[in-house]
């Protein structure tokens, strides 16, 4: 049995039924994202009414100072030093 080549009109003939495929454009994809509830509610909280809290618990403070009735807990604050250090590694 001889085997030729393969001829070039059967090679044309598989061309010629393929389907032709388009190059489609397609918008490049953009990250988003997307807050729960509760995040929004998070976001509605401002830190500014916090410092309006601190400013007065800062003059208050001053005050009990100024007038000599400030009392502080020295427990608490050798406490609290003691973290400090601890965190340092002094």
């Amino acid at each position: 049995m001889k085997i030729d080549g393969v001829k070039n009109n059967v090679v044309s003939f598989y061309k010629n039924k393929t389907p032709k495929t388009e190059a489609k454009l397609t918008a490049a994809k953009k990250d988003t994202i997307e807050l729960s509830p509760a995040g929004k509610s998070l976001s509605a909280l401002s830190l500014d009414s916090k410092s309006i809290n601190s400013e007065a618990k800062i003059e208050a403070i001053r005050n009990q100072v100024s007038q000599g009735t400030y009392k502080m807990d020295s427990k608490l604050t050798a406490s609290r030093m003691m973290e400090i250090m601890k965190g340092r590694d002094i």
